[in-house]
This record gives C-alpha cells, structure tokens and sequence, in this order.
C-alpha cells in the first residue's frame, strides 16, 4: 500500500463492541504506516447497553481536543437501527426506527445489513477509500457488514481482522489499554473479499432494497451464468457425448447400465466422458487436474428441463 493509496482520503469503519481499543489499535496500526484516515465510523448496537455507552464514551474522549488524535480525525457512531433513513447519505449518525439492542433481536440481521449498506454508500459517494475492520462487537454484525461492504466495495477497499496476540488483549481488557507499543505484535490481516458488485452491477441495484433482494438476485445472477456454462458444453460435444451426458445428468451413476442403454462399451463411454469432463472444466474454469466424476455432472446438469434436453439432442 504505497504511493497514490497513501494519497487516496480514507475512512475506518469499525464494528464496535464493549472492547473500544479494538478501534485505537486499528488506527494506530493504519497510521502507522501512513494511511491517510481522515474518519473513523463505528457500527454498535444501542447504547442503551453499559458496555456500548462506555465504548462510545472513552472512543469520544480519545477523538476529542484533549485526546490522543487532538480532534484531527473525525469521529461518528452510528447506531443499529430497524429502519435506517436516508440521513447516512450525509454522515450524520442515523435516525429513524428502533434501535437494535441485541443480535437475538428478529430485525438484528436486516438492521446490521441495512445500516452498513448504506454507511458504505455514502462514504464511496464522497470518494473516500474504505478500511473495514471486522473484529469489534458480535460476530453477526462483522458478518453482515463483510456481506454488505463485497457489493459496495472497490478494488481497493479492504477487510481487515484486527490480531491482538493475547497477553496484550488481556491487559487491554475493555479498554484499560488504547494504544500500544509498535512491537506489540498488533497485526492487520486482510481478509479477502469478493467485490461482488463489480462483477455483477446488478447485485447494487437490488441491495438498495432488502438483504433478501440480493439474495434472489445472486441466485439468478447465478443461475444465468450456470445456464450459460452448460449451453457452452452441449455445442461443443457431439450427438453421442450429449447422450451420454443426459444419461448421467439424469441418473446414471453405473457406466455399465448406461453403456447398455445406448448399446456402446464401456470403454466407449469412457471415452466419452473424458471429452466432456475435459469441456466442463473448460466452462467453470477448473485446473486440468480436477478430477471430475458423474456427481459433477449430475449437479450442473441435472436440473435442466427435459425439453431442453430434446432440444439439444435433436440439434446436429
């Protein structure tokens, strides 16, 4: 991470827990090596709860004039609530529907998803690069945030687990330590994401609704893509290996049975099979040496409707 990311105006978002140096170790480390933050966001359940209202407060005191960032970086929390508004797009901490107090809460999932939908929005429409550190708070809301960051995400926004070896995080307890010695062995480990939304654009449209929304659309995003695949490997075989192929798909998981069936050896259907194992790893793009065996073909071909198969098998 050098030279124009250095320059590049970069924000922390941070889930946030009872354990507040999870956010000061962060940054340090990111500091540390020159990165430009210029905010830090972070995502917590309702403060309603002690440990939450502690986090904010030593967080606050730490970004604050007096503090180890001497106001110089600015600071946001942003509460989990059923039904964020449309107030995030400012970075104004959100208003609007209920705050969440616990992840059993039945509206937890879809607030958590919503809240750091949006909160990534808004920062990639100010242009800031993003640092998404998932270790602070319950393990839902990391969770959430990664799913909701892999379509809003670009090639250079990053999710990172904070490392904390554990004689340090014991001392640090819930924020008896803030900031620690550069050979502390603190490390930032890159978790690697997916940016869903850059590979299929339409995934963003859909996420600008409901979780559930992206859910559908990824499975027909999906489903289009297998459609594909499997049209690819049909033209490329023969009348014979698209036999075989149906046969397998179907149910054939005896070479003999099916080899009786379209009168050839087995050998014969052997060889055949190699042509289309050969295709398939061709279409999914699978290493040379993946092996390959009639359960592949069973679950990617299995469930294409018979009049298609007629179809193919009465093409020349």
């Amino acid at each position: 991470m050098v030279g124009a990311l250095h320059t590049t105006p970069s924000a922390l978002i941070a889930t946030l827990g009872g354990k507040p140096q999870i956010v000061t170790f962060t940054l340090d480390a990111l500091l540390g090596v020159g990165m430009p933050i210029e905010r830090v966001l972070a995502i917590h359940l309702s403060p309603e709860d002690a440990r939450i209202q502690r986090s904010i407060n030593i967080l606050r005191h730490e970004f604050g004039t007096f503090g180890r960032y001497k106001g110089q970086i600015h600071f946001d929390t942003f509460t989990i609530r059923a039904n964020p508004n449309a107030l995030v797009s400012t970075l104004h901490p959100l208003t609007g529907g209920q705050a969440v107090v616990s992840v059993e809460e039945v509206t937890a999932a879809d607030a958590i998803w919503l809240t750091a939908h949006r909160l990534v929005m808004a920062l990639k429409a100010e242009g800031y690069r993003i640092e998404l550190c998932v270790t602070g708070g319950p393990r839902l809301i990391g969770l959430q945030a990664m799913s909701a960051a892999s379509l809003l995400f670009g090639s250079y926004d990053r999710c990172l687990h904070l490392f904390t070896p554990p004689g340090l995080r014991a001392q640090a307890g819930e924020g008896e330590l803030l900031h620690a010695p550069r050979d502390a062995g603190i490390r930032l480990v890159p978790v690697p994401l997916l940016p869903l939304g850059m590979i299929a654009p339409s995934l963003q449209a859909a996420a600008s609704a409901r979780p559930e929304d992206v859910i559908g659309e990824q499975k027909r995003v999906l489903s289009a893509q297998e459609a594909q695949r499997c049209q690819g490997v049909i033209h490329s075989l023969t009348h014979r290996q698209r036999q075989v192929l149906h046969e397998f798909a179907r149910d054939g998981a005896d070479s003999q049975r099916v080899a009786d069936k379209l009168y050839i050896t087995v050998n014969t259907l052997n060889t055949h099979k190699t042509r289309i194992f050969d295709e398939c790893r061709i279409a999914w793009g699978l290493p040379h040496a993946a092996l390959l065996t009639h359960h592949f073909l069973r679950e990617k071909f299995g469930d294409v409707p018979e009049e298609r198969w007629v179809n193919w098998l009465a093409e020349t």
